[in-house]
């Protein structure tokens, strides 16, 4: 089969403008999974061994004032259970129990405390 000089560069263009799309579509792929997936770097680590039961509240301090800020964490933990999860960012974690853990009231709590992040990804609140 011979083929004319116009559909050789039908057939050019045609391979060209595949590779194209295909190195577009490997581009976007690597944008969404980084957008969507590489922004927690962060794990949080909350674990009670010590109370037989604790409310725990973990919050990101962003401006200043941990009251104001938006709870990411508040819940009930009884003795040996952990909760992991994961933040866009460990930096300004700051953490809260009831002021008498065996008898929590969701009322009266600690200070709020800076947790152990110590510059690397895992952040870990070992018997608040």
């Amino acid at each position: 089969m011979v083929l004319g000089y116009q559909n050789v560069l039908f057939i050019m263009m045609k391979k060209y403008s595949a590779m194209v799309f295909l190195v577009a579509m490997v581009v976007s792929v690597i944008f969404i999974v980084r957008r969507n997936y590489m922004q927690f770097n962060s794990i949080v680590s909350v674990s009670n061994s010590r109370w037989a039961n604790v409310h725990i509240q973990i919050c990101k301090a962003g401006n200043g004032d941990p009251a104001t800020d938006k709870l990411i964490f508040d819940q009930s933990l009884s003795k040996g259970q952990s909760r992991t999860f994961t933040i866009n960012n460990g930096d300004d974690i700051v953490y809260r129990r009831d002021l008498d853990p065996n008898h929590p009231d969701g009322k009266h709590f600690t200070n709020w405390t800076y947790a152990n992040y110590d510059g690397s990804s895992v952040c870990s609140i070992d018997d608040p």
